[in-house]
């Protein structure tokens, strides 16, 4: 691989040139031309005359867009006393890893903390990584019953009040929720209006519970298999319901969380479209073993598995570039472009509305955010909006 000089959004018309995977296809030989931080032009078989960066020896993704980030390089986004530079140095760290939307996410705190985060962690951009999407908070109305390695101490039922002033201080992007719980359906349809998206989990919810959830407008289950009641074939309960409906589902494919014959028992039956692959990365992902924060709590990395001092599994310590590769391993009976599709089109798919229109595709119109990889699946480079992020000084 070859590159001409930094490029930057906004800095002119310049020209990629190399395989492309996209949508679930793979195109060989095409030319990007970007312009002012968008794709300007898709040219299958187009010439590689004049281009600013060639890939001989690996592929050109969409950028990843990961919908849960509880944190990076020992940053943890709950508890960091300036969430300000939190975000942004997480927003760096993903950009290493060929990241370039994610939605930072807040897990179970007191209602102070998550308004302090809400509009922090909105949409934006943020210089040299990744872009926010949103706030995806994680609780705090979740089951006391399947809280994982959530404070319980913070679980509270839905409250209308601190709904409203979640919308008020800028509308998360998503909120995963226990819809069971008393007030979890009005809660649930609230949001839907606010324009959240809406996802079931940490719940004991059965199979009519979630039903009615889905049909009072939530269209997502988080982490999957996580922190509900296992599938049963008399009582299906949430993980049924989801996998049976249109709804999409989250998987952590880190191979601690989810066996990997259960990350291809979802896939089959739900379809790439249906399934985000998600990192829950926290501050302990691209970070040395030992401990970290998560939400004020304190947990320990072995550098593979992140736990409680009581052994509760927490997040992971490895990012969406990690789980991609473990997809790619562990789903051999789909091609290459339609595991990278669960880890771009189907999340930005997932948050709908203008990320939908301009992210999770290689396609005139859509954001030039885009990651390049050699073949062993490793990022050599990232770009955000039309600006070089990130280059691997061995290939780029």
């Amino acid at each position: 691989m070859s590159i001409g000089g930094t490029r930057s959004a906004g800095a002119g018309r310049w020209v990629l040139y190399g395989p492309v995977m996209t949508g679930g296809w793979e195109l060989v030989a095409c030319r990007i031309e970007i312009e002012a931080g968008a794709i300007a032009a898709v040219l299958p078989g187009g010439s590689r005359e004049g281009a600013d960066l060639v890939v001989d020896d690996g592929w050109i993704i969409p950028g990843l867009i990961d919908l849960q980030v509880n944190g990076a390089g020992g940053v943890d986004l709950a508890s960091d006393e300036k969430p300000c530079f939190a975000v942004a140095e997480v927003a760096r760290v993903l950009a290493r890893h060929g990241v370039t939307g994610f939605c930072p996410t807040v897990v179970t705190s007191p209602p102070e903390v998550i308004l302090s985060r809400l509009g922090v962690y909105g949409p934006k951009p943020h210089p040299g990584g990744a872009e926010s999407l949103g706030a995806h908070l994680e609780g705090p109305f979740l089951s006391p019953q399947r809280p994982g390695v959530h404070e319980p101490s913070h679980l509270r039922l839905p409250d209308p009040l601190e709904i409203e002033d979640w919308i008020q201080s800028g509308p998360p992007a998503i909120v995963t929720l226990a819809p069971e719980l008393p007030g979890g359906l009005e809660a649930v349809d609230r949001l839907v209006r606010a324009g959240v998206l809406v996802s079931l989990g940490h719940s004991i919810a059965d199979a009519d519970d979630a039903l009615a959830a889905l049909a009072a407008g939530a269209r997502m289950g988080t982490h999957l298999f996580n922190a509900m009641p296992p599938l049963h074939h008399r009582h299906p309960g949430l993980v049924g319901a989801l996998l049976a409906s249109d709804a999409l589902v989250s998987l952590i494919a880190d191979g601690v969380h989810i066996d990997p014959l259960v990350v291809e028992l979802a896939v089959r039956a739900a379809g790439v479209g249906r399934v985000a692959l998600v990192s829950d990365a926290l501050a302990a992902a691209d970070a040395p073993p030992g401990e970290v924060s998560l939400g004020g709590q304190s947990v320990v990395s072995d550098g593979v598995s992140v736990r409680r001092q009581d052994g509760t599994l927490a997040g992971s310590s490895l990012l969406l570039d990690g789980c991609l590769r473990n997809a790619v391993r562990w789903l051999p009976w789909l091609s290459p472009a339609q595991v990278v599709r669960m880890a771009t089109q189907t999340p930005a798919e997932a948050l709908g509305g203008s990320v939908a229109a301009r992210k999770g595709r290689i396609e005139s119109g859509y954001d030039a955010d885009l990651a390049i990889l050699n073949y062993g699946w490793q990022v050599v480079g990232t770009v955000v909006r039309g600006e070089v992020v990130y280059r691997d000084r061995g290939f780029l």
